[in-house]
C-alpha cells in the first residue's frame, strides 16, 4: 500500500509515476486473475525506483531484500483503479494507502523530487 501513497504522492507534483511489479505470472498471463504471487511493488519517477526502503538502484534492486530470491517478472504499469485493486488483492497490507501519504511525500522530498510547473504528459 505504500507504493500507491507514493504515486499519488508523484501525482500531486505533477509527475507521472509508474508502478513496478514482481511477480510470478507467466508472460502471457492477465495479472487480474489470481493464481500467481505478488513479490513487491515498487514506483518510478522520473526514471528512479523507490519503494518503502527509499531509492532502488536498478530493476534488479527491486527484490533485494528477499533472500533467497524468487524468479520474478518486473512490469511496469500506469495507476489506475485495476492497478490499485490489483494491489490491494495480492499483498498482506492491512494498513490502507491513505494512511502513508505524509511518510511517501516526505520521502520524495528528501530524494529531491519537486513540483513539476508543467503537468504531466497524457499517455
Amino acid at each position: 500500500m505504500f507504493a500507491i501513497a507514493l504515486a499519488e504522492a508523484a501525482m500531486r507534483l505533477r509527475r507521472t509515476p509508474v508502478i513496478v511489479l514482481a511477480h510470478n505470472a507467466k508472460p502471457d498471463a492477465e495479472l487480474g486473475r489470481s493464481g500467481f504471487r505478488l513479490y513487491h511493488v515498487a514506483v518510478e519517477v522520473d526514471g528512479v525506483l523507490f519503494d518503502a526502503r527509499g531509492r532502488i538502484a536498478r530493476d534488479n534492486d527491486v527484490l533485494a531484500f528477499m533472500n533467497p530470491q524468487p524468479e520474478a517478472t518486473i512490469e511496469r504499469f500506469e495507476l489506475d483503479n485495476d492497478v490499485k485493486g490489483l494491489i490491494r488483492r495480492h499483498t498482506k497490507w492491512n494498513i490502507s494507502f491513505e494512511k502513508y501519504a505524509n511518510e511517501a511525500s516526505r520521502l520524495l522530498k528528501e530524494s529531491g523530487v519537486t513540483q513539476n510547473r508543467r503537468p504531466p504528459a497524457k499517455r
